[in-house]
């Protein structure tokens, strides 16, 4: 399946990772890129929220009501002071940590400036083993709780960053349930993300990691046309 449409398919400038994850047969398709380590960006935050839930669900930890609250407001608005409060409160680079040792991942690891959680690096693969775990391993009930999140995302985050692109693309978002993500500007580039279920159908999980040395209208633009393409080419 090719999920990455001409647009990036002239541009040899740009690092973009695409996985797509069919949960029928189980298997993950990637790109040439699709193994390569970028950077997280907000994406972390879904990586650090699983390794909370997951140890609340052993009973190794407590949450409260106002950790609720900032579980979802940093799915669903990708607020980064909620992250914040989260990462210093949970053990930050130890929970990324945690978390590649339980889903046996190898691309994902913590920032060299641990106070940095959107320099976690992952790769696209990485990504959407972290949706089948929350898909298949949490319980029924934080399951429902970060996906409900994930549907709920705004067309603008918390610090008013345009987030409707790529699977929350208006003219094509309808149900899905994406985690988003943005960072300016690292070695001259920025990284821009679109991640999660493109459909209530549940069926895939489709995973865009870009590293892009350009503006974010264009880095949207992009991804607006890969997320398409992956739609395209899951419904042919």
């Amino acid at each position: 399946m090719d999920a990455t449409g001409p647009a990036a398919q002239e541009r040899d400038d740009v690092t973009l990772g695409v996985a797509v994850l069919d949960r029928t047969t189980g298997t993950t398709t990637v790109n040439d890129a699709g193994d390569t380590p970028l950077r997280a960006a907000s994406v972390a935050k879904l990586f650090t929220i699983v390794d909370i839930l997951t140890r609340r669900e052993a009973g190794q930890i407590q949450t409260s009501g106002g950790d609720e609250q900032r579980f979802r407001r940093a799915l669903s608005l990708s607020d980064d002071s909620a992250m914040n409060a989260l990462w210093s409160s949970y053990g930050g680079p130890e929970g990324i940590r945690r978390v590649s040792a339980l889903l046996g991942i190898s691309e994902t690891s913590p920032p060299d400036d641990t106070s940095q959680w959107g320099e976690v690096e992952t790769s696209a693969r990485d990504v959407a083993t972290l949706y089948s775990f929350v898909l298949t391993r949490l319980t029924d009930a934080d399951r429902d709780f970060v996906l409900q999140s994930l549907e709920a995302a705004a067309p603008t985050a918390a610090d008013g960053f345009d987030q409707a692109f790529g699977l929350l693309d208006p003219s094509r978002r309808g149900t899905a349930a994406a985690k988003q993500g943005w960072l300016c500007c690292l070695q001259s580039s920025i990284d821009l993300h679109s991640t999660g279920l493109p459909d209530a159908s549940g069926r895939y999980v489709v995973v865009l990691l870009s590293n892009q040395p350009r503006g974010y209208d264009a880095a949207k633009s992009l991804l607006d046309d890969a997320a398409a393409a992956a739609r395209d080419a899951l419904s042919a």
